[in-house]
């Protein structure tokens, strides 16, 4: 036992010695002008999506435990969490459209060897061949280790479940019981009905939450975590946080509840993408950086487990309002007393990571917007004008005028931001678990993790005409038509769209999170003139991996509207 601890601590600290090496000999990449402008160390030409005849399988150098993330072995850029959105393009232009990487804590193996494609439709053929029985098909969550492991310590059924293969995990696996947690969280959240019903609440906080921007600008970054806490526990508890606001947002726990979520998710990633840190948990060893996200959940689940005891306790005592008894935690309790096959503990595990998960992804897609936006007056106006059109139509900001067909430049805003700045660059994580599975014309071994980069073509200049350009008209009707039977077709595939994954993992409270964009933006910009510093452009944005990926959001000054 000593010695095998001897030998991983060898192997550790070789490991730190070498990534230390690596960061003296490579020059760090800052972003000096736009954020996910490509610099190539490759001379080669670039492999367009247009050519998915000649498209063949490459594979970038990896090494055991540390992958491809060497740069002095691999010869591809420096990943961190300031060059994400840099890091997949470059290397797409030397290696093209399809390739192996080894991305430790992510990929697969001791080299974390995943398959990176840029072909929504080679995905397709990943998705199709799940099935609805075991094994069940694999989520991201599976990669996210960090947590994973914390949630077995805690003996929570989110990371542990029977002594099955395949169950092993808990809802983090692909056995029973994520099937049937899936089934039991999903429902009253995933189906455009169910979604539809938390729309009057959720726009009630999201005007409470407008308020509070102006005096938010210092730190805007912490205002969208507020906010998306504030739409969030509308739906899940039917009552009004008033977080967003300073004037109002002054409760210290739901601050500490906020800044925990925020801070676990980050130190999470950073772990899962660190070799030195894959290397430790492979022997046996947690690191701070573990013990500090632990710390963070910790604080993350406590406040939340309090909220649900309390609410329950209500609930029990037939106190909840109205409000409260349509919410997704009173229906849920309802359901839960008549299904037998999920107790009342589970429920309070699925209450605690939901809203602790919740708050980091929808707030990176609220930050972008919201830059975006102050970047781009015009858009801004005319984005402006069709909301005081169809609310005014339809009464106000409501599941009616919130539909697509009555928004249409709205829903073109979200999509042109998720083409420039994805919250998170790789949408799609999947597993061929039952077969051998060809890929451009290449056999995939069984069990390979095989990832969809959603960004990459999107800033291809041969199929997006000026790529840095933010110009929600690409995704009106007009344009759609022009590019059908062209390569840039590709860019409408249903996969592209946005940041919640595909299949039956997809992310299950993506339709309501969906909804807290769209209800915050548009009261945002039918509240306020938002703008930049003078001086400022797209060239001077800078950001950072928190988990997902946000924007280091200027003092952006909000103009009251008339």
């Amino acid at each position: 036992m000593m010695a095998t601890r001897t030998t991983a601590a060898a192997a550790a600290a070789a490991a730190a010695r070498l990534l230390l090496s690596s960061r003296k000999l490579a020059s760090a990449r800052h972003l000096s002008s736009c954020p996910i402008t490509s610099s190539s160390n490759s001379q080669s030409s670039f492999t367009s999506s247009s050519n998915h005849a000649n498209v063949r399988l490459r594979h970038i150098p990896s090494l055991p435990y540390l992958g491809s993330l060497i740069p002095q072995y691999s010869s591809i850029s420096t990943f961190g969490p300031t060059t994400y959105y840099d890091f997949y393009p470059t290397i797409r232009k030397r290696y093209g459209d399809f390739y192996s990487i080894g991305v430790p804590g992510l990929g697969k193996g001791s080299h974390g060897t995943m398959y990176v494609i840029t072909d929504a439709n080679e995905m397709q053929k990943v998705i199709r061949q799940e099935r609805a029985s075991q094994p069940y098909p694999r989520g991201v969550v599976e990669s996210e280790w960090p947590l994973v492991h914390w949630l077995r310590s805690k003996n929570s059924i989110l990371g542990k479940g029977t002594n099955d293969a395949e169950d092993a995990m808990g809802f983090a696996g692909r056995g029973e019981t994520w099937k049937r947690v899936r089934n039991f969280l999903q429902t009253d959240m995933l189906s455009p009905q169910s979604a539809h019903g938390y729309i009057p609440i959720m726009a009630h906080a999201a005007q409470l939450a407008s308020v509070g921007a102006p005096s938010s600008t210092a730190d805007l970054n912490a205002y969208t975590n507020r906010c998306s806490f504030d739409l969030f526990t509308a739906l899940m508890f039917g009552s009004l946080s008033k977080m967003a606001d300073p004037s109002t947002g002054r409760d210290a726990e739901n601050i500490e509840f906020c800044n925990a979520a925020v801070h676990g998710m980050d130190q999470m990633l950073k772990q899962m993408t660190s070799p030195l840190h894959v290397i430790l948990y492979k022997f046996g060893f947690t690191s701070g950086m573990y013990h500090e996200m632990a710390k963070a959940f910790e604080t993350a689940f406590g406040i939340a487990e309090k909220k649900y005891v309390h609410f329950r306790q209500r609930y029990e005592n037939g106190e909840l309002t109205e409000a409260e008894q349509s919410s997704y935690l009173g229906r849920a309790i309802l359901r839960q007393e008549e299904d037998e096959s999920i107790r009342e503990e589970e429920l309070a595990e699925i209450i605690k990571v939901a809203l602790t998960a919740a708050i980091d992804t929808t707030s990176s897609l609220l930050s972008w917007n919201m830059l975006h936006l102050a970047l781009n007056p015009e858009v801004q106006e005319t984005l402006h004008a069709e909301l005081v059109e169809s609310t005014t139509k339809h009464g106000g900001l409501n599941a009616e005028s919130l539909r697509k067909a009555n928004f249409p430049y709205l829903h073109a805003v979200l999509r042109e931001t998720h083409r420039l700045t994805p919250a998170a660059p790789l949408t799609i994580f999947k597993e061929n678990a039952l077969s051998d599975l060809e890929i451009h014309g290449s056999i995939i071994p069984k069990n390979s993790l095989i990832v969809l980069d959603a960004h990459s073509v999107g800033i291809d200049p041969d199929m997006v005409d000026n790529p840095q350009e933010f110009n929600p008209q690409r995704w009106f009707p007009d344009s759609i038509v022009k590019r059908k039977g062209t390569p840039a077709e590709i860019l409408d595939h249903p996969y592209y769209r946005d940041a919640f994954s595909q299949g039956s993992r997809k992310c299950p409270g993506s339709r309501v999170a969906n909804n807290v964009v769209l209800l915050l933006i548009s009261q945002w910009v039918l509240d306020w003139k938002m703008s930049v510093p003078i001086g400022y452009g797209w060239g001077d944005v800078t950001y950072c991996m928190h988990g997902m990926v946000h924007p280091d959001l200027p003092e952006i000054t909000f103009e009251k509207r008339n």
